[in-house]
């Protein structure tokens, strides 16, 4: 006798059996939209909160209370006196640009920084020997030049 053959069950396959059997890739994830909505209103609450806190201090009005000091006498010694020594940096309100005509090497200042200055207030010197160099260059070029003029105009009336 033989050994009795394995008997296979066989289902008709249709499209609606296989499509439901695929794995659905396209589900909608509502974690992204969740967060977009959360961070929209945190922004919204942090604005409203900003625009609460400015709307409520604008109008607010600061009380001063000044007092009078007065001077104990001559009895308090040294120890007793109190000394405040403070460090810190001011900044001027405007800042101005200053430039020259020319370049050149500064001899002298005549303003140390923060000093206040008037329109047209000499600042400070430069040295003037490289423009007294090119200006004597320029006025013997211009010699020559005269010169050449001159030699040109007399061989052309010749």
């Amino acid at each position: 006798m033989g050994v009795p053959a394995a008997r296979v069950h066989q289902m008709p396959f249709d499209a609606h059996t296989i499509d439901a059997l695929r794995i659905d890739r396209k589900a909608p994830g509502h974690g992204r939209a969740i967060a977009i909505v959360l961070l929209i209103l945190i922004v919204i609450g942090g604005a409203g909160a900003a625009g609460w806190w400015w709307w409520t201090t604008r109008g607010r009005t600061i009380e001063v209370r000044t007092v009078e000091v007065a001077s104990s006498g001559g009895g308090a010694s040294a120890a007793d006196r109190t000394t405040l020594n403070a460090s810190g940096y001011v900044t001027a309100r405007r800042h101005a640009t200053v430039s020259s005509k020319v370049t050149g090497k500064v001899t002298e200042v005549f303003v140390e920084e923060g000093m206040s200055v008037k329109e047209g207030q000499k600042l400070a010197t430069i040295d003037s020997s490289n423009v007294e160099t090119s200006l004597a260059l320029a006025e013997a070029n211009l010699g020559a030049a005269k010169q050449m003029l001159g030699e040109t105009q007399a061989n052309l009336h010749q």
